[in-house]
């Protein structure tokens, strides 16, 4: 782990190139002859890759289980933080990602209510279709949301997509999105982007229900659904300490 940390955080000013067996023993002042196996090791089980130089960096196969494991910390994170947002506001959450352009529901918690919006895990939306979609592509350029808007199966008028990033423009001053009777005529929704240790949003938390329920405190509902995604964000960054010193005790 020590040796996976020190390939993660090195300077790539100072490592343009990736790093020697010397480069890493000196990192974590260890014999060379015991950095070298070890090195051997994680290449043989794909954990690290080994340039025509002979120098190492990480390799693809670690990010694939980091974005899988990161995924999985994800959810198990935000499930008691999505259960307290629907006690609060009494009303249907979820937690989406994107997917090949469009929105996937992967949790989701009930109101209990006798009239809610519908259990979606598992299922896809276009990305222009509601509150998570808004709040997924907060960070994008402008021309990139109108082209991924555009390309889905429904046909969507420059109008509609034009209407669309006009919401996304308001979600960022507001700090997050509305999404009146877009998805259904009679549903609303209210979302928020979640963002991981590097800043880039990671999901989305939405709150969905009836509009004539949700429609006289969507000020306070945002505000209940901004506190339960910052306490996400900080769960996400708690144990990540970008910048730090790997061979630090």
């Amino acid at each position: 782990m020590a040796i996976l940390d020190t390939l993660a955080y090195a300077d790539s000013a100072s490592f343009p190139d990736g790093m020697s067996v010397a480069d890493v023993a000196r990192m974590l002042e260890r014999e060379k002859s015991v950095v070298s196996r070890q090195l051997k090791s994680l290449l043989e089980t794909g954990m690290v890759a080994r340039r025509d130089s002979g120098r190492y960096e990480l390799s693809w196969r670690l990010f694939a289980l980091a974005v899988r494991a990161g995924d999985q910390r994800l959810t198990r994170l935000a499930a008691p933080l999505l259960l307290r947002l629907t006690e609060t506001v009494r009303e249907r959450t979820y937690l989406s990602v994107l997917s090949d352009g469009e929105v996937l529901t992967v949790l989701s918690e009930g109101s209990r209510r006798s009239i809610e919006a519908v259990n979606w895990v598992g299922r896809t939306v276009p990305v222009h279709r509601g509150s998570s979609g808004m709040a997924l592509l907060m960070d994008y350029e402008d021309d990139h949301i109108l082209d991924m808007v555009r390309r889905g199966e429904n046909k969507v008028s420059d109008c509609e997509a034009r209407d669309f990033l006009a919401q996304v423009h308001e979600a960022r001053r507001r700090g997050y999105t509305v999404a009146n009777r877009i998805f259904d005529p009679e549903l609303l929704g209210i979302g928020a982007p979640v963002r991981d240790f590097t800043g880039r949003i990671k999901a989305a938390v939405n709150i969905s229900g009836p509009a004539f329920r949700i429609e006289p405190h969507i000020q306070t509902f945002g505000g209940h659904l901004l506190t339960i995604v910052r306490a996400l964000q900080t769960s996400l960054c708690s144990d990540v300490r970008p910048g730090t010193d790997p061979s630090d005790p």
